[in-house]
């Protein structure tokens, strides 16, 4: 019969573990890309606004080179309202023509940037993030000019694209052995145990006077995940793998309860035909004794009188039709019986494994098992038997629905403990396989031993008495034996023998399902 195994729970397990690792690394490889390609813009977004930052000072530098200074003693607008304009500007210096700068590296820069045409930065003050940028004097009339720039305010908050999300980046500007950090990011404690280096970005200002490499660094891992998507894949997927479970269970019980009503449609049959056996097998003793009676009596009349009563003619023709009869009758209990009992209405005999047909049938009563509180269970193991699987299933089904209504009527304390074992023995020597059904209830009473196997004779009420003797009937088609016995220190047991399987036949090993 087709197996009927239900998974394990605790299969299960493995496979909700594995469809979530498995959705969980998709949605977090998924995530991980969105997040570095928004980095990747936010990064491009940040290069381009510092690189017009810096063409913005190149043109400011340029205008004031053009433009007379102020003389001594009048304030210079133009170094006063810039720092007003731009925020990065910390001061706008001016040398006035003839004069020369208050501080050396001005006056180094100074000459550099009259040697490249271009200005150029005179000092960088990483601890503060500042520095200055020079550019020489234009004609006659002009005076050299230098920007003190802060490098914190090169963009302003609400435009620093990199800032927002869930872990901001590190930006700093690197010019040989200087670093001005824009951006020093999330704190020390706030950072991620990342599992990555995270998301990184390096690129020239497109400035010739500031060429600065704008660096840009995020913390990635675990703390940037998204664990609601992941949470609710996971609850997503457990969901449905417990509806697939669900789905796999009511199948297997509906598989079960087909199973079982084909059991009880045969064990009907069965019963049926061991009733019209036994019918027959009865009345057929007393149509046997009328036969006998009449035939007597018909040789006891007188023959032979002249003239011959009528009476006694009469008399002899009711007992040869009596006779007739009764011949007749009993011709046809005799072909129904040969009808219900005749041999080739079984199934041809196959190679099965014993065991493996007990495990089937104990895995289809498991429920009714598991009802009644009864532990059953298969040991040992036999060579290959020529059997009927109809009958054999058939056989063993009866033989545990019996130990199970002993256990049930059984006293305490047996209930508490009730079980049922089904040994498989081989015995090799009389090319035979044995299986012993035991239970630990009350047992067989010693005068319905000898009686077990008798047609309608029973010890359980409401019984018809048919159940065993049609199994003895079935074992004896398959050319096996079955009897019955007390078992020690308490219970009964059934043994059914049943003949080992031609060696030519084929391995059944892997076919015959549990």
């Amino acid at each position: 019969m087709p197996a009927l195994r239900l998974p394990p729970v605790p299969l299960w397990l493995p496979i909700w573990l594995a469809l979530g690792l498995a959705g969980g690394a998709v949605l977090v490889r998924w995530d991980i890309a969105q997040r570095r390609e928004a980095f990747q813009d936010g990064a491009r977004v940040a290069h381009r606004l510092l690189s017009q930052r810096a063409a913005q000072h190149d043109a400011i530098l340029a205008t004031l080179a053009l433009l007379p200074a102020a003389s001594a003693g009048t304030p210079d607008d133009l170094a006063l309202r810039l720092p007003q304009l731009y925020p990065q500007l910390l001061a706008v210096l001016r040398r006035e023509p003839g004069r020369a700068w208050d501080d050396p590296a001005l006056a180094a820069a100074e000459d550099k940037a009259r040697l490249r045409r271009a200005a150029e930065i005179a000092a960088v003050d990483a601890r503060v993030g500042r520095y200055t940028l020079v550019v020489p004097a234009v004609g006659g009339g002009g005076g050299a000019a230098a920007l003190r720039i802060d490098a914190h305010h090169l963009v302003l908050p609400g435009e620093w694209p990199l800032r927002n999300g869930r872990s901001p980046a590190r930006a700093v500007l690197v010019l040989g052995p200087h670093t001005l950090v824009l951006d020093p990011g999330p704190p020390a404690a706030a950072r991620p145990a990342g599992l990555t280096a995270g998301f990184t970005f390096a690129q020239a200002l497109a400035s010739a006077s500031q060429p600065f490499e704008l660096r840009l660094q995020q913390d990635t891992g675990p703390a940037q995940w998204p664990w609601g998507p992941l949470l609710a894949w996971a609850l997503a997927s457990g969901a449905g793998l417990a509806s697939a479970w669900q789905w796999w269970r009511t199948r297997q019980e509906r598989q079960r309860s087909a199973e079982l009503a084909r059991l009880a449609q045969a064990a009907r049959l069965g019963t049926l035909g061991g009733m019209a056996a036994g019918l027959a097998h009865e009345v057929n003793q007393p149509l046997t004794a009328v036969l006998a009676g009449t035939r007597t009596a018909l040789r006891l009349l007188p023959a032979g009188q002249a003239p011959e009563p009528e009476d006694l003619d009469t008399a002899r023709q009711a007992l040869e039709l009596a006779a007739a009869q009764a011949r007749r009758a009993a011709d046809v209990l005799a072909r129904l019986r040969r009808l219900v009992e005749r041999p080739d209405a079984t199934a041809a005999p196959q190679a099965m494994r014993l065991e493996a047909s007990v495990a089937a049938l104990l895995a289809l009563l498991a429920p009714e098992l598991r009802r009644r509180g009864v532990r059953a269970e298969v040991a040992g193991q036999a060579p290959p038997v020529w059997a009927d699987p109809v009958a054999l299933e058939q056989v063993v089904h009866n033989l545990v629905t019996n130990a199970l209504q002993a256990l049930e009527d059984a006293p305490p304390p047996a209930p508490e403990t009730a079980h049922i074992v089904l040994q498989v023995q081989a015995d090799n020597a009389a090319r035979r396989a044995r299986l012993v059904v035991r239970d630990n209830g009350p047992g067989i009473a010693p005068q319905a031993l000898p009686r077990l196997f008798e047609p309608f004779f029973t010890t359980r009420r409401g019984g018809l008495g048919l159940g065993l003797p049609l199994c003895e009937s079935l074992a004896q088609a398959m050319g096996g034996t079955l009897c019955a016995r007390n078992a020690a220190p308490r219970g009964a047991e059934f043994v059914l023998e049943l003949p080992l399987a031609p060696a030519s036949s084929p391995d059944p090993s892997g076919t015959i399902s549990a």
